[in-house]
């Protein structure tokens, strides 16, 4: 066979190839833009398709310039809303009325309450209804939790932005989000600021890899792990830092593959016991310090969830229940120390499956009875008066 007729045969393959994938390229682009369905597109779609799409999908956080990022200020999206102030929930009257008692519940994403759709039925929400039938009517409860933050973010909201909404009460529910950034390497990441754990939002330019701006390379890498959807917050709000392995250690005991990598040379268990929760006590005892100094009554709570989610291993791993124990211990040492109120919640909640949706989120019925725990926590207490 002659040079040239090699040659000619080879760019006639090439092209073939070359066309197919056009062809392939036009119809999973066809299929994410007009018949795939919410879920589907929120998690396959490019970072510009997704931008397109804002006026229909608004995003639930916007980017914060000390938080990172924070509840997006009235956002509507079916039984969901915010404020104008970026909190889950009503609006909130400023300056305060006379003779209302503000109480602001500090959190992650169990205090957000974001495996109840509806913002009504969120533990907060539940929380001033039950307050106000049991005569109450002058307690206002303010959600200010959101999804993925830590202490660190919440002792940065308390100062920032909910000191400016003069609450008579704060309740501190953290936990879970304080024991993911234990797992980072080596020991030296492991710093005051976070920053092992977090990574940097450098730029508001999102540059995915040049494989990525196919919709069919798109597609296919995520389903194979290769990279993420682009509506991640790692991937465009609250980036991770590469000394963070507590995605790898979940993913690994997920697929039970666990140890592989850098856990064969230190294990889960060791990185947890070398850095120690002294930061979370840090961030606890100063928001408690601001609290006291400004007058504003404290309930420290810790933190329940429930083991039985095998397959889970935030909750039911020998490693998150050690951690998970030890904050709680910490908690109460913490609010004995201070002398503030310490309610238990992880004594006081059930650990049945029906009232969590993952081990760590409650649903309906759970919401309804961590607002009741908490209600008669506070009326067995006098810690809140009835109104005049």
């Amino acid at each position: 066979m002659k040079i040239q007729e090699i040659l000619s045969n080879t760019f006639l393959a090439v092209l073939s190839i070359f066309l197919v994938f056009c062809l392939l390229e036009i119809v999973a682009t066809s299929y994410l833009l007009y018949w795939a369905d919410k879920d589907k597109f929120i998690r396959y779609a490019s970072w510009d398709q997704l931008q397109n799409r804002k006026n229909e999908e608004p995003p639930r956080y916007s980017k914060h310039r000390y938080l990172s990022y924070y509840p997006t200020p009235n956002y509507v999206k079916d039984e969901n809303r915010h404020n104008s102030l970026g909190y889950r929930g009503e609006e909130i009257l400023f300056p305060k009325p006379p003779g209302q008692f503000r109480i602001a519940c500090l959190g992650g994403s169990t205090t957000y309450s974001s495996s109840v759709a509806d913002y009504r039925e969120s533990w907060p929400a539940l929380l001033e209804k039950y307050m106000r039938e049991k005569g109450f009517e002058n307690v206002r409860v303010i959600n200010a939790g959101a999804e993925g933050w830590g202490s660190w973010e919440s002792l940065i909201n308390f100062e920032l932005r909910v000191l400016d909404l003069e609450p008579d009460m704060i309740i501190i529910y953290h936990g879970i989000n304080d024991i993911h950034p234990r797992f980072v390497w080596p020991p030296k990441a492991y710093r005051g600021d976070n920053s092992g754990y977090r990574g940097f939002n450098e730029s508001a330019i999102f540059m995915p890899s040049i494989f990525e701006y196919s919709t069919l390379l798109r597609m296919l890498m995520i389903r194979a792990g290769f990279t993420t959807s682009h509506a991640t917050f790692v991937r465009h709000i609250d980036g991770m830092s590469d000394t963070n392995y507590d995605p790898l250690f979940l993913a690994q005991k997920s697929k039970k593959n666990y140890p592989q990598g850098i856990f064969k040379e230190i294990s889960a268990m060791k990185m947890l016991e070398v850095n120690k929760p002294v930061y979370f006590e840090r961030n606890i005892r100063n928001i408690i310090a601001i609290a006291k100094n400004l007058g504003i009554e404290v309930i420290v709570s810790t933190f329940a969830y429930s083991p039985f989610f095998a397959d889970l291993a935030e909750v039911s791993s020998e490693e998150y229940v050690f951690a998970h124990e030890e904050n709680n211990r910490l908690l109460k040492k913490i609010a004995q120390n201070m002398n503030v109120n310490l309610f238990d919640m992880a004594s006081n909640f059930p650990t049945l499956k029906r009232y969590y949706m993952d081990g760590q989120h409650v649903n309906k019925d759970g919401a309804k009875l961590r607002a009741e725990l908490y209600g008669n926590f506070l009326i067995k207490n006098g810690l809140v008066k009835l109104s005049d």
